[in-house]
């Protein structure tokens, strides 16, 4: 008698036992599906992201794109093969007047896309460059019209791209573009 109450015993163990392994297995499973589902949402909030960070990118270009090819236009008719007096003047009044209002545009200019505090906050963060850009375009055509030194915008600019360049390196794009190259 006391070996069935053994065996009987033994084998309550083992049938406890084994009812406990499969209520691990069973959370084990919903952890793991829990840990698939939150890999799935960061990976559709992070393509959200570059998305937003695109469309936010292309309207800053598109925004500033018109200033800008008219300064362009202004250096190519500086960097001319025979330049013409009246063509660079007349270029350099609108230049002028373009960094003036982009300028004013940057500083009213506000970012409309969907993107998190931190990286709606790093985007904001680039606009003084961009505008003290301008404001140094702006400053060298009133010192030299006939052939305006822009080594200090210029600087301001690159800053500008780099600092945008680097939010998108942080969200995970592959190549980051040259927004001066896009704008013109």
């Amino acid at each position: 008698m006391k070996k069935w109450l053994l065996a009987l015993g033994l084998s309550g163990a083992l049938v406890l036992a084994g009812c406990n392994n499969d209520t691990e297995e069973g959370t084990n499973a919903d952890t793991e599906n829990q840990t698939e589902d939150t890999t799935e949402n960061q990976e559709n909030d992070e393509q959200k992201v570059k998305k937003e960070l695109l469309s936010a990118q292309m309207a800053l270009t598109n925004t500033f794109k018109p200033y800008q090819q008219k300064i362009s236009a202004y250096k190519a008719a500086v960097s001319a093969e025979e330049p013409d007096p009246e063509a660079i003047q007349s270029a350099a009044e609108e230049a002028k007047t373009a960094a003036n209002e982009a300028s004013s545009m940057v500083d009213n200019y506000t970012v409309e896309a969907d993107l998190p505090e931190d990286v709606m906050t790093k985007f904001e963060e680039t606009l003084p460059s961009l505008q003290a850009y301008y404001e140094g375009v702006e400053k060298a055509l009133n010192e030299n019209t006939e052939n305006a030194d822009f080594t200090a915008a210029e600087k301001k600019f690159t800053e500008f791209n780099d600092q945008f360049n680097e939010i998108l390196k942080e969200a995970g794009f592959p190549a980051t573009p040259d927004l001066m190259e896009e704008m013109s």
